[in-house]
C-alpha cells in the first residue's frame, strides 16, 4: 500500500476505491477525489492543498496532521464520528448522525 500514495500524485481519483489505503506523509495537492471511497484511510499529514473533496467518503479516515487541508474541503466530504481531523477543523453538522 507504501506505493498508493505515489500512483495518486497528480491522479485524476473522481470515484475511485481508495478504501483503507496508505496515503500518510503523501503530497495530494490538487488530487481530485470527487465521490471517491477514502473509508479508513490514513491520510495522516498528507498534503491536501486544492484537493477536491466533494462527496469524498472520508468515514474512519484519519487526516490528523495534515497540511493545508480547510473547513470548506471538509464540508464538502461525508464522514463520520470515527473520521479524525486535523487540529482546529471541525466535522460538519451532516456527519453527526453517520
Amino acid at each position: 500500500m507504501d506505493n498508493q500514495r505515489n500512483l495518486i500524485k497528480g491522479r485524476d481519483c473522481i470515484g475511485a476505491n481508495l478504501s483503507g489505503a496508505n496515503l500518510k506523509g503523501g503530497n495530494l495537492r490538487g488530487v481530485l477525489f470527487i465521490a471517491a471511497d477514502l473509508q479508513n484511510a490514513d491520510m495522516r499529514m498528507t498534503d491536501l492543498i486544492g484537493a477536491d473533496l466533494r462527496d469524498t467518503d472520508l468515514r474512519g479516515a484519519n487526516l490528523e496532521g495534515s497540511i493545508f487541508l480547510t473547513q470548506a474541503q471538509v464540508n464538502s466530504a461525508n464522514g463520520d464520528k470515527n473520521t479524525k481531523l486535523p487540529t482546529g477543523l471541525l466535522a460538519p453538522e451532516h456527519w453527526i448522525d453517520k
